[in-house]
């Protein structure tokens, strides 16, 4: 699969390469045209353009209006975009977004939150989230209203309420697979934030549980770059159980995974490893 990427990606323009790899910045589940113009910094109509282009090749999925990138895509695009963008337009285009969402109102308040949780403002991510979720729990569809239920208990998490994440978090996995369309991604990523909320509340052997839950779907999607950040918190998990032997057998499992894809995420984890 990821050659078949990379295939594609070597056959973009550079304007729709550049794209794609700003939207695997973007921490909402989809864009529209609006923000994904914001994110590249280009009219409206030739983000649309753009868009297009990554949809005809396969790496952008639409639905409603909204653009969505496929997990292993995501993954690549956020690869490249850390190996060809310098750090300064990473920051200026996810600023750009945020403004473009938050002056959007409530059309785009999913996409307000999201970028709030990208900026680590925890709280305001939570109220917008909260407001959001009454809005979709009233007329939305129920994958709208599963995943802002899901992006506000990551608020939640960060901003130190573990329990009431838990309690929002616990039956997401099996709705995600419940849908007439599972969205598989979405329930690794509820497993992963479930198994988060339980390592914050001191429970790390129910976190272990539901990290290698995700690890398994992730391994299903060749998604090598989320396996690596599953080890991390694996480690993380293991520490808190007082197994120093399984916490660097994580460690060195995640270190392979990042070097495998070029990830910067390996010479991160180096860092950490060595001031340790």
């Amino acid at each position: 699969m990821r050659a078949n990427i990379e295939d594609s990606y070597g056959e973009l323009a550079p304007a729709a390469a550049r794209l794609l790899r700003l939207l695997g910045l973007h921490p909402g589940g989809g864009v529209g045209p609006g923000a994904a113009a914001a994110l590249a910094d280009v009219p409206e109509s030739r983000a649309r353009e753009l868009l297009d282009v990554l949809a005809a090749r396969g790496l952008v999925t639409e639905t409603g209006g909204r653009f969505r990138l496929p997990d292993p895509v995501r993954a690549f695009a956020r690869e490249r975009a850390h190996l060809e963008d310098a750090e300064a337009d990473r920051e200026t285009a996810l600023r750009r977004v945020l403004d473009h969402h938050l002056a959007a109102g409530g059309g785009e308040l999913e996409g307000a939150g999201t970028a709030l949780l990208e900026r680590e403002r925890w709280t305001e991510a939570a109220g917008v989230l909260e407001e959001k979720l009454r809005r979709a729990e009233r007329d939305g569809d129920r994958h709208e209203i599963l995943l802002l239920r899901h992006d506000l208990a990551r608020a939640l998490i960060r901003a130190g309420d573990a329990g009431r994440a838990i309690e929002l978090l616990g039956p997401l996995p099996d709705e995600f697979a419940a849908l007439p369309v599972p969205d598989q991604a979405a329930r690794a990523g509820a497993l992963e934030d479930l198994g988060e909320a339980y390592l914050r509340a001191g429970r790390p052997v129910a976190a272990t549980n539901f990290f290698g839950q995700a690890l398994e779907i992730h391994r299903g999607e060749s998604a090598v770059e989320r396996q690596a950040d599953i080890f991390v918190r694996l480690a993380a998990a293991a520490r808190d159980r007082g197994d120093k032997a399984a916490e660097t057998a994580a460690l060195d499992r995640a270190a392979e995974l990042y070097e495998s894809v070029l990830s910067p995420k390996a010479a991160e984890l180096a860092e950490r490893r060595a001031a340790r």
